[in-house]
């Protein structure tokens, strides 16, 4: 599901982040430009969210950089490392915003300040929640529409602002097809508010004719009887084998029936074994993978020498040991 709510931002947030800022924020963006180049945060995860601002002043020019965040989480030592890179990168200033979008009332992620012996970041954070929903509802553009749904309802009933979402919609689009999209992503966005059930509700209610074969709404349904139907079948299945066994058990002995069960015990025990052990490497390669991505982020930190030890210690994650002993081994590879 993050996956659905990460594509569903980066399709809405892009067209709009000028629109966003200025009335949020009050920034006033000049021209935005693609950055070709990825800055790779660790060995599995690259700083995406990134663009560049352009002035006619290239002195003026700075990176913009946005995070959706659904988790009430403190982002300082995150923000620090991928300020940090994108510095060692571009050299030029690094404009962060946290766009909050969770359910819960928002406390570690208000955090956006960190200072440090010699060091000061500050980022700025938005919390959807605190914006009216009308700033949303009532724009033209359906993608800024849809975001209503994470907004502040005020004293209305989530039921009602559904349908005033649904509804205007239908009015700025017009036509089925389109339309069916956008009804996905409000359907998707509302499990962030839990309001999903209503939401299914409510564009079902609407007074609309298209093919039902290819709503989405209805696949699921269809797709979940299709599943319940065969847990049911899979369960019957397994009580008359289990009743035709024992009835075919008796009539062929005891002794036959024990040493089948044998031989089944015996395979399966060798089965999980050997799936605990497929398991169990995975999860080493998992946790050796993790460790490799910490000393590599660490080691292009001691080698920027802008950041002192401790800092590179809460960055990443990491004990001051850790970042010593990386230290000792990059002096050693340079002794050799």
């Amino acid at each position: 599901m993050p996956n659905d709510f990460d594509r569903i931002f980066k399709e809405n947030f892009d067209p709009l982040l000028p629109y966003l800022l200025r009335k949020v924020l009050g920034i006033e963006l000049p021209r935005l430009e693609d950055l070709k180049d990825k800055i790779q945060v660790t060995l599995e995860r690259e700083l995406d969210n990134l663009k560049k601002a352009v002035h006619d002043d290239p002195r003026l020019d700075y990176g913009l950089h946005w995070e959706v965040q659904s988790a009430d989480e403190d982002m300082r030592h995150r923000n620090l490392l991928y300020y940090a890179l994108f510095l060692q990168k571009y050299s030029l200033p690094l404009k962060q915003i946290v766009i909050y979008v969770g359910n819960e009332r928002p406390k570690k992620v208000l955090q956006n300040v960190l200072e440090l012996e010699g060091l000061r970041l500050e980022f700025q954070v938005v919390n959807l929640r605190d914006i009216p929903k009308d700033s949303f509802l009532q724009s033209d553009v359906p993608e800024e529409v849809v975001l209503a749904i994470l907004g502040d309802f005020g004293a209305e009933q989530p039921e009602k602002v559904i349908r005033q979402i649904l509804q205007h919609l239908l009015k700025l689009i017009g036509r089925v097809p389109r339309l069916k999209k956008y009804q996905y992503q409000l359907q998707t966005l509302s499990r962030l508010r839990k309001l999903e059930a209503q939401t299914k509700q409510e564009i079902l209610a609407m007074p609309i004719h298209y093919d039902i074969e290819t709503d989405t709404l209805y696949l699921e349904g269809k797709e979940l009887g299709i599943e319940q139907g065969r847990e049911e079948g899979l369960l019957q299945g397994r009580e008359q084998g289990i009743e035709q066994g024992r009835e075919q058990g008796i009539e062929q002995g005891r002794e036959q029936g024990l040493e089948q069960g044998r031989e089944q015990g015996l395979e399966q025990g060798r089965e999980q074994g050997r799936e605990q052990g497929r398991e169990q490497g995975r999860e080493q390669g998992r946790e050796k993978g993790r460790v490799e991505s910490k000393y590599e982020t660490v080691a292009r930190m001691l080698r920027m020498n802008q950041f002192t030890k401790e800092v590179i210690s809460l960055a990443v994650g990491v004990d001051l040991d850790f970042v010593l002993q990386v230290e000792r081994d990059l002096e050693q590879g340079e002794r050799n």
